[in-house]
């Protein structure tokens, strides 16, 4: 069996193939596996670049993985949504309760319009109210575009996790780990795929060529829409639509260093830049108990950034702004 990518989705079935005792070759064209889990320790400690978060920690298997293996897992949730903090202040009761009645107003909309079956953006069915820039803000950060751009139908499909769980080295660490004693070939490109014959696969890559009984791709749908491997015969019409009409939204993140004494360790929290601005920050305050300040940014404004080389320059701003300039 052959396997492209060695992402999560690459290294689960791997690890199930090998333990049904089938053999398998991963092909990765990054110079490591695990996909966008990824940490980085340049900052002198852990900090996950890409997948940070177990979501449904309770029921994740990589969450089971990761205790197997010695991994810390932090069994505390990380404080979103009503419980956020708006710049340096914590939530009253009052504005906690505000922050929660207008989330579950905004879904009521979604499920209505879902359930009358209406295809449409959530700019459609949304008001422009007080908590409209809250909300707008949220879009960013969990789906990556703006509101206008997130489907009804699919939003009133997405199911809330209740339990999100970090991992103290990093779940890029653990995913990593997990390819540990398996067939991972880095630095090899799939180019071709060719699956013709009725008993075969043949796979191109950078590498060389390799043939198999069957093969499993779990390259990102970016990836498969923009043509990056070619499929001979091509692949049916119905998968390459789905995977243009599956884009990837866009994030990123700044992490920052904390110098000793800045702040103390208690002091870990989630906190936004700002409430009244869907341009703006989610920040958090020794992420995975790492002595670090992390900012994260979405849609729009993040593809703005990141096209300016201006994501530090603007984190830096709205920390200063939120904690004076001795940050």
């Amino acid at each position: 069996m052959i396997i492209v990518g060695a992402g999560a989705a690459g290294i689960a079935a791997a690890r199930r193939l090998t333990a049904a005792g089938k053999r398998c070759v991963l092909l990765e064209a990054r110079a490591r596996p695990g996909g966008r889990a990824v940490t980085d320790h340049s900052l002198d400690c852990p900090a996950d670049l890409g997948a940070a978060w177990l979501h449904f920690a309770d029921t994740n298997a990589w969450t089971t993985l990761a205790e197997q293996a010695g991994f810390e897992v932090i069994r505390s949730d990380p404080g979103w949504g009503p419980a956020a903090w708006v710049g340096n202040a914590p939530p009253t009761a009052q504005q906690r309760a505000a922050s929660a009645a207008g989330f579950e107003r905004y879904f009521d909309l979604v499920e209505a319009a879902a359930a009358a079956g209406r295809d449409v953006s959530l700019g459609e069915i949304l008001p422009v109210d007080d908590f409209r820039q809250r909300f707008d803000a949220v879009m960013t950060w969990a789906v990556g575009v703006e509101t206008a751009n997130v489907s009804v139908l699919d939003l009133a499909r997405y199911a809330e996790s209740t339990h999100n769980w970090a991992v103290r080295d990093g779940l890029g660490t653990v995913v990593a780990h997990a390819a540990d004693g398996l067939d991972v070939r880095l630095g090899a490109t799939v180019t071709r795929i060719d699956w013709s014959a009725a008993s075969s696969v043949r796979v191109e890559s950078t590498a060389g060529t390799l043939s198999a009984r069957a093969a499993i791709v779990t390259v990102p749908t970016s990836v498969l829409a923009r043509g990056a491997i070619s499929f001979t015969p091509a692949l049916p019409a119905a998968w390459r639509d789905a995977a243009e009409q599956l884009p990837l939204g866009v994030v990123n993140k700044v992490f920052f260093a904390l110098a000793p004494g800045s702040f103390d360790a208690g002091d870990a929290r989630h906190f936004i830049g700002r409430g009244d601005s869907a341009r703006t920050g989610s920040y958090s305050l020794f992420p995975a108990r790492q002595p670090l300040l992390s900012a994260f940014f979405g849609g729009d404004l993040s593809k703005e950034l990141e096209s300016r080389g201006e994501l530090e320059a603007f984190a830096r701003e709205e920390l200063r702004g939120i904690f004076g300039a001795r940050i």
